[in-house]
């Protein structure tokens, strides 16, 4: 069994998460895992659990209730533990007790252990390596220390010097990249911690030393000027001797500040860092640039072979920042639109052509309230909230880019794609007579760099944040199986303008799926047709149909087949449901499992069954000891989809179903037949071939239906469609 204490309080066992009781009981694990190997006396205990004023009579009493409950836990948990591992135990020992477990088990444990190491290998002179096993320690932070039971109030002082050791470990951290010359890299990381916590005068001289080594002279002394500005007027006092000595070295241009690669090769070239705030993408001509973004001007440029050049100047101002102040770099929140135009070369295109486009998105921004921060070529970055935060920011972000969608048709040059994100950024915003637009650095920004680089042309994607900030107003699903990003379908209500060429069939799809929710009768519908059809194009468009309509909670799973093995249908469909990426990892993908079979309206004991039996198609090494046959998981899966549409109806799609496993179709065929009144809904789209290998499919059911999908007249045929019930 191990524990995760670097954020929410988790024990999982070999066949998933473990539940855990009460306030009481997780606090009593959370103390004595701080305290792992140690003999923890009883009345250490009580304090911890209980304010002194507040200790109940039957404190001991409740007390020993969690110690039992405890053993529990940890019992089941060694029942299901893989020969040869050492499993935790709770043992009494006087004057209290010692919870004994290997250290291995423990993340807290774990993250001391590669500290220390980071922290002996920047001793011994070794900051590449110091640098490595640090980052290993800070990447297994989920959250402040135990942050559940933080929330309920507990203030143990272990969690305070928890958080200040991480604030530590992070200057080392710094110190090591420094060392290493990774000064461009550090700078978003830098500026973050120094706004974060302005009276660390160790992060500031660091930040100072990256600025001044990237030749930025005086942002490292307005650094200074902030940090002293903050411990006079908070504590009157002024910053210490080794902070002063690295401001009067920097006025000075003190020749120990430069850093001095040990191998050429180890030289960082700027422009292409993996910094906080930096995007980088694929220009019209196709070479490298690079938006390097800290909290003072963003610039593009190609990457220089050797030292940095002096920072460009910014273009002219496009969109309205904030006037009558000086240059002010705040922390604020916005919503980011990153528009990407894409060109095959050059010749491709004519002269005036990317002027003319780079305007027209200009225009765009500008109407919905958007500020350009930075345009060359392909790209083009704005900010809504920028003028001043408004609730609809995100909003007026996605409606911006549908407009462009609509000014960039898909099929046309230049090719149209567009990423926003939500969330809080650095941003420089420039005094009125500096004439240069404002500039920002954040986590958003790399999100919609990346998210850019993955959507496919024509399409508007979103990050989850501003998925929440738009749910009333924006249609969208989930974008792909690798991210939290959401595809943008279109607007909901008045503005949703749904248009299809499938009229007819679209209205036969949503008449079904009303007829399941309202009339509690499920369905199977099957959509047959030759390839390149539509039938791809008509789930789409159904899919848009549901998100739009206002109050629509209806869950629209879709798999294609084949996938990898029989089970790949029902495991992507449950992955959609309970929303699992391949970056939870096991132990995420667990959890989010058993919080959405947790929900179901079963007996306990029926939904732990169902947990055991589908946690195999969460991939290899989620199946228990005694993994169960595919057919008991086919049948657990349909057994969870009914208990599902039970809580909000159900969409299950099956594109390809002609080359879908044998066993998974005749799931498939069942599933109406087994939801009993349960609001779901099944899709199947196939070619011809599936009654070829299936004559009997779906024939003689009275909750089965066939859709013949025939190419589109040339000329409207009210005859060309056909429909069999």
């Amino acid at each position: 069994m191990k524990f995760r204490l670097l954020g929410p309080l988790e024990a999982i066992a070999a066949d998933g998460p473990v539940v855990l009781g009460g306030t009481k009981q997780r606090a009593t694990l959370g103390y004595l895992l701080l305290h792992a190997n140690r003999v923890v006396a009883t009345s250490e205990l009580v304090q911890a659990l209980w304010d002194l004023e507040d200790v109940p009579a039957s404190a001991r009493k409740i007390l020993h209730n969690a110690i039992w409950g405890l053993r529990t836990v940890l019992a089941d948990g060694a029942a299901t533990a893989p020969p040869g591992t050492t499993a935790p135990e709770l043992v009494t020992k006087a004057p209290g007790y010692v919870l004994r477990v290997d250290p291995d088990d423990v993340d807290l444990l774990v993250y001391r252990r590669r500290v220390a190491r980071g922290r002996a290998a920047l001793a011994a002179s070794a900051p590449a390596e110091a640098a490595r096993l640090l980052r290993e320690g800070l990447d297994l932070w989920d959250g402040p220390l135990l942050a559940d039971l933080a929330e309920s109030g507990i203030t143990w002082p272990e969690l305070d010097a928890a958080r200040r050791d991480r604030l530590d470990v992070l200057e080392d951290l710094f110190d090591a990249e420094l060392e290493c010359g990774r000064h461009y890299s550090l700078l978003g990381e830098l500026t973050m911690m120094a706004e974060a916590e302005p009276l660390r005068e160790r992060a500031c001289g660091q930040l100072m030393l990256a600025l001044y080594r990237c030749g930025r002279q005086a942002d490292a002394l307005g650094a200074y000027e902030r940090v002293r500005s903050a411990l006079v007027e908070d504590l009157g006092l002024e910053p210490g001797h080794d902070l002063r000595t690295l401001q009067h070295a920097i006025l000075t241009h003190d020749p120990a500040l430069t850093w001095t690669a040990a191998a050429p090769a180890a030289v960082e070239p700027p422009g292409f860092s993996a910094s906080v705030g930096s995007v980088a993408s694929i220009d019209s001509v196709g070479s490298v640039a690079s938006i390097a973004s800290v909290d003072s001007v963003i610039v593009f440029a190609d990457p220089p072979a050797a030292a940095p050049p002096a920072p460009e100047p910014a273009p002219a101002p496009t969109g309205a920042p904030r006037t009558g102040r000086a240059g002010v770099t705040e922390r604020i929140p916005v919503s980011a639109l990153l528009v990407g135009l894409r060109r095959g070369s050059l010749d491709e295109v004519a002269p005036g052509e990317i002027d003319t486009a780079q305007h027209a998105v200009e225009d765009v921004i500008a109407h919905f309230g958007g500020t350009v921060v930075a345009a060359i070529g392909s790209l083009t970055l704005a900010l809504f909230g920028v003028g001043g935060h408004r609730d609809d920011d995100p909003e007026r972000a996605v409606r911006a880019a549908l407009a462009l969608r609509e000014r960039f048709p898909p099929g046309g040059a230049p090719a149209f794609r567009a990423a926003v994100t939500t969330g809080r950024a650095l941003v420089r915003l420039a005094a009125a007579a500096e004439g240069s637009r404002p500039s920002a650095v954040g986590s958003l920004l790399d999100d919609a760099r990346a998210m850019l680089g993955r959507l496919p042309d024509g399409e508007v994607w979103m990050s989850g944040a501003t998925r929440l900030a738009t749910g009333s107003f924006v249609a969208a699903r989930t974008a792909d199986d690798c991210s939290d990003d959401w595809q943008v379908l279109g607007l909901v209500g008045a503005d949703a303008a749904l248009r299809t060429d499938r009229e007819h069939e679209l209205g036969v799809l949503n008449g079904l799926l009303d007829w399941a929710r309202h009339s509690s009768v499920p369905h199977l519908v099957t959509v047959l047709g030759a390839p390149g059809v539509g039938k791809s194009h008509l789930l789409t468009e159904f899919e848009r149909s549901i998100a739009v309509q206002p109050g629509s909670t209806a869950r629209v799973l879709i798999a294609r087949a084949p996938g990898t093995g029989p089970l790949s249908i029902p495991r992507a469909t449950l992955a959609r449901y309970c929303g699992v990426l391949p970056r939870d990892g096991l132990q995420g993908a667990r959890a989010r499992l058993a919080a959405a079979v947790w929900r179901l309206r079963l007996p306990k004991a029926r939904r732990a069954l169902l947990y055991r039996l589908l946690l195999p198609l969460l991939g290899p090494g989620a199946a228990p000891a005694r993994p169960p046959s595919d057919g008991e998981v086919l049948d657990a899966w349909a057994e969870f989809l009914t208990a599902a549409a039970v809580l909000e109806p159900v969409v299950v799609v099956v594109d390809d179903a002609h080359r879908a496993d044998d066993a998974v179709l005749d799931r498939l065929a069942s599933l109406p037949d087994d939801a009993g009144t349960a609001p779901l809904l099944a899709v199947a789209t196939a070619r011809p071939e599936l009654l070829e290998r299936r004559p009997g499919w779906g024939g003689g059911k009275h909750r089965s239906s066939t859709l013949t999908l025939l190419p589109p007249p040339a000329a409207p045929n009210p005859r060309g469609r056909r429909v069999s019930v």
